[in-house]
């Protein structure tokens, strides 16, 4: 960066850190869209599944009324993580450097804590767009509440049927431990894929576990069945221990891929570490839920009003002598064809 912290450089900096890895993201919302406006559009062809009408053939043929569409406007939430770094910390050793050998000079140290400061912010922004995913699949909303900003229920409008809370005998367990008498958790999952088809027309790929709904479903007699029967290769499992942050392989069942999710964030609001998922979710989706990052115009002059996944520019104030780093996004996620997911609450 040389010293030259103006915005085009900055952004050549953004575009060369490595990205953070998330999930959810990555997994139902893997494809990134700028738009121009301070809103998203998305055209929703109408469908459904209809019969072509018999009339004979002397007579006049009935008119079909065609396919419509509807178009959905999201506005997407604005994002400032403005930060003053540490003034003195070009002048003190840098994290990893030798002590006492001055490896790096002052300017070279202020270079480095910016680029460990401006990955940061990413990683801020890409985690709070993790949160924007678990929301949208576990409720088909996104509530965006924040300083100046009333507080906003983006609806997908998902139909309610496919989030789903079991209640009574139709829980998997009432302790977490152990299975309710009578109940197989594949068979539930089965169905409930079988709504999301009914639905959507999608076939539902992946099946997302939290910790406690994981060791429920891996009790089942479906599935225990299915794993020692020695002609069955449509099933792969891993039955053993592992636990990874975000989301872990555990292999097939049939034609589902099988996930174990853990990942945490810390509430800005009250300061405490929360689940992305509730313990006892279960999400099933589908690569057809067409699940889009979405970035609005970035309301700022320096950047000529452009669409961008991350703006970031910095300014020195002088006196007292400090600078200045701020990175302004304007993100939201949004499920195409919300239809293809569905969520259980299983406990």
């Amino acid at each position: 960066m040389s010293g030259n912290y103006d915005p085009v450089v900055l952004v050549g900096v953004v575009r060369s850190l490595l990205r953070p890895k998330s999930f959810l993201l990555d997994t139902f919302f893997p494809n990134v869209i700028t738009a121009t406006t301070e809103e998203v559009a998305i055209d929703v062809e109408k469908g459904n599944r209809r019969l072509a009408p018999f009339c004979s053939p002397l007579v006049e043929g009935k008119l079909v009324e065609g396919m419509g569409y509807t178009t959905n406007l999201f506005k997407p939430a604005y994002i400032k993580d403005k930060r003053a770094p540490d003034l003195l910390k070009p002048v003190r050793r840098a994290i990893g450097e030798q002590i006492g050998t001055g490896e790096l000079t002052p300017a070279q140290r202020e270079e480095a804590n910016l680029a460990i400061e401006m990955a940061d912010q990413i990683d801020m922004i890409v985690r709070r767009m993790e949160w924007m995913a678990a929301s949208a699949l576990r409720t088909g909303t996104v509530t965006i509440t924040g300083d100046g900003f009333p507080t906003t229920v983006v609806n997908f409008q998902r139909d309610p049927a496919l989030t789903i809370a079991l209640t009574g005998a139709a829980r998997w367990s009432t302790d977490g431990k152990t299975l309710n008498n009578g109940i197989d958790p594949g068979d539930s999952i089965e169905d409930n894929v079988v709504l999301v088809m009914q639905k959507s027309g999608a076939a539902v790929e992946d099946i997302v576990f939290t910790p406690t709904a994981w060791r429920l479903f891996r009790k089942g007699d479906g599935v225990k069945e299915a794993i020692q029967s020695p002609n069955n290769t449509d099933v792969s499992i891993a039955l053993g221990g592992g636990v990874a942050q975000g989301g872990m392989f555990k292999g097939t069942w049939g034609n589902y891929r099988l996930w174990l999710f853990n990942d945490w964030y810390t509430d800005p609001v009250d300061g405490q570490l929360k689940p992305f998922l509730p313990d006892g979710t279960v999400l099933l989706g589908s690569a057809a839920i067409e699940g889009r990052r979405m970035h609005g115009l970035i309301k700022d002059p320096k950047f000529n009003y452009q669409p961008m996944e991350f703006a970031p520019k910095s300014w020195l104030v002088e006196d007292p002598a400090q600078r200045v780093l701020m990175m302004q996004s304007a993100p939201i996620v949004v499920p195409f064809r919300p239809d293809a997911s569905a969520s259980m609450m299983v406990i």
